[in-house]
């Protein structure tokens, strides 16, 4: 069991780092949306809280992609890989960042794709969780 939710962690850190990074950036190169096919989202990004401040396009949606998923799922990959020595404490941080940035996403635009990356957000906290605990234990 706890061979398969670290096969799970390492496999989702390092897809959502990879996710994470590419959309981050084709957002931050394209802000309209185009590189990724999203421009059409741009009128509901528009109406969210602090639109005339932050989303009149998609480069902050972009940084912050970068920010709270690439970057932190890479590294988590990273120390996964390398059985770093804080490497389930660093997976539920990772964890709970994509709950909530897919948790905003279901609220503002609800999408059967943040709902999938949300429960796959709590299976990593459920998972890591449970990691912490057993390296207390043993």
């Amino acid at each position: 069991m706890r061979r398969m939710a670290r096969r799970f962690l390492i496999v989702a850190s390092v897809l959502n780092g990879l996710a994470g990074l590419v959309c981050g950036v084709l957002f931050i190169a394209g802000p309209d949306g185009s590189l990724m096919q999203a421009g059409a989202l741009l009128p509901v990004v528009q109406e969210l809280p602090l639109a005339n401040v932050f989303f009149q396009d998609f480069v902050w949606i972009g940084i912050a992609m970068l920010l709270a998923l690439g970057i932190p799922n890479s590294v988590v990959a990273v120390m996964l890989l390398r059985k770093g020595k804080r490497q389930y404490l660093a997976t539920l941080i990772a964890g709970v960042l994509l709950i909530l940035w897919c948790g905003f996403e279901v609220i503002f635009m609800i999408n059967g794709l943040a709902v999938g990356y949300f429960v796959v957000g709590v299976i990593s906290v459920l998972c890591s969780i449970w990691l912490l605990r057993q390296n207390v234990t043993s």
